[in-house]
C-alpha cells in the first residue's frame, strides 16, 4: 500500500474508495505541464500569426499607397507626354509653314529661273545605260503611290480650301476612297511616322537615295514603323480624311534635299519616258547622279567580269 494514495469520496449513499498508483500521479502530472506548455506554445504562435498579420496589412497599406503615388506620377507623366507630343505637332506644322513660306518667296523671286533651261548641255539621256536607268526608277520616286479617282488640287499657288488664304501648295491633293493603299516609290528608310488630328492629320515620310524624300498626309492607317527599310512597290499605309482635310484624299510631296518639287513630275515619270523628269525638274544637277550611277554600274561589271574570269581559270 506505500506505492497507493487512497481517496475517499462520501456521500449520503456512502463513502467509496478509489486507489491511485504514484506512478499515475507523475503520468498526470506531467500531462498537466505539457498542456500547459502546449498552450503557452499556441499563445505565442497566436501572437506572432497575428502580429505577422498586421504587420502584413500595414505593408499592404504602404504598397497601396505607393502604388497610387505610381499611378498619379504615370498619369502625370502620360500627361506631359501627350503635352509634349501635341507640341512636337505644333512645332512641325510650324516648321512646313515656314518651308511652304520659303517655297512662296522662291517663287515670287523666280528663283527657280536661275537654272539652265538648256537640257542637252546638262544630260544627254540616249546615252544612259540600261543599269543606271535601272537603279535610279528604283532609288528616286517615280510613279503614283496609289491608285487615285482625281487630282483634286496641283502644286503651286492656290487658295486653301479651308483656310481660304493664298498659300504655297507644296505637293498634289489625290482624291482617292479611304482605306486605299499607298505604295513606296522608291527604295527608302521611314523617316518620320506622325498620328495627328490636326494639320497634316496622320502623316508619314520616306527618305531616299540622293538627297530625295516623300511624304504623306491625311493618311489613315500605318501600315510600317519609323525605321523600317522599304523597297519600290511596298505597302506603306492608306488613304485617309485625318487632320484638316474635306474629303477622304492622299497629301504628296517629294522634296530634293528638303526644296519641295512638282511631284506630277515625279509621277509621270517611268522607263517608257525616262527624259520626263530631266525636263522638268532641271534644278537637280542630273548628269552628276547619271556619271556616278553609270561609274558604279561599270565598276560593278568589271568587278562581275574579273570574278567570272577567275572562276574560269580555276575549273580550267
Amino acid at each position: 500500500m506505500k506505492d497507493r494514495i487512497i481517496i475517499s469520496v462520501s456521500t449520503i449513499n456512502g463513502t467509496r474508495h478509489f486507489n491511485v498508483s504514484k506512478l499515475f500521479k507523475r503520468n498526470a502530472v506531467i500531462a498537466m505541464w505539457l498542456a500547459l506548455f502546449g498552450l503557452l506554445i499556441t499563445a505565442a504562435v497566436i501572437d506572432y500569426l497575428v502580429r505577422s498579420v498586421e504587420k502584413s496589412q500595414q505593408q499592404r497599406s504602404h504598397l497601396s499607397q505607393h502604388a497610387n503615388s505610381l499611378r498619379s506620377e504615370i498619369a502625370e507623366l502620360t500627361s506631359s507626354k501627350l503635352q509634349l507630343e501635341q507640341e512636337l505637332n505644333v512645332k512641325q506644322d510650324e516648321m512646313l509653314q515656314v518651308i511652304n513660306r520659303v517655297g512662296e518667296i522662291e517663287l515670287a523671286l523666280g528663283l527657280e529661273q536661275q537654272y539652265p533651261q538648256n537640257l542637252e548641255n546638262r544630260l544627254d539621256t540616249a546615252s544612259v545605260n540600261s543599269s543606271a536607268r535601272q537603279a535610279m526608277l528604283q532609288l528616286v520616286p517615280n510613279g503614283s503611290p496609289l491608285d487615285f479617282n482625281r487630282r483634286s488640287s496641283r502644286f503651286g499657288l492656290r487658295s486653301h480650301p479651308i483656310v481660304g488664304k493664298q498659300q504655297h501648295h507644296k505637293g498634289v491633293d489625290l482624291s482617292a476612297n479611304r482605306g486605299t493603299p499607298i505604295y513606296a516609290p522608291a527604295d527608302g528608310v521611314i523617316e518620320v511616322i506622325r498620328p495627328s488630328k490636326s494639320g497634316y492629320g496622320n502623316l508619314l515620310k520616306i527618305r531616299h537615295a540622293f538627297g530625295f524624300s516623300t511624304l504623306y498626309a491625311h493618311l489613315d492607317e500605318f501600315k510600317v514603323k519609323s525605321g523600317h527599310f522599304v523597297h519600290k512597290g511596298e505597302l506603306i499605309a492608306t488613304s485617309g480624311n485625318t487632320g484638316l482635310s474635306t474629303a477622304p484624299h492622299l497629301h504628296y510631296e517629294v522634296h530634293f534635299l528638303d526644296r519641295a518639287l512638282n511631284p506630277q513630275s515625279f509621277m509621270d515619270w517611268d522607263a517608257t519616258n525616262f527624259d520626263l523628269v530631266f525636263e522638268k525638274e532641271r534644278s537637280i544637277k542630273w548628269d552628276s547622279l547619271v556619271s556616278m550611277l553609270e561609274t558604279k554600274a561599270s565598276t560593278q561589271l568589271q568587278l562581275s567580269s574579273h570574278k567570272d574570269a577567275q572562276l574560269t581559270a580555276t575549273s580550267d
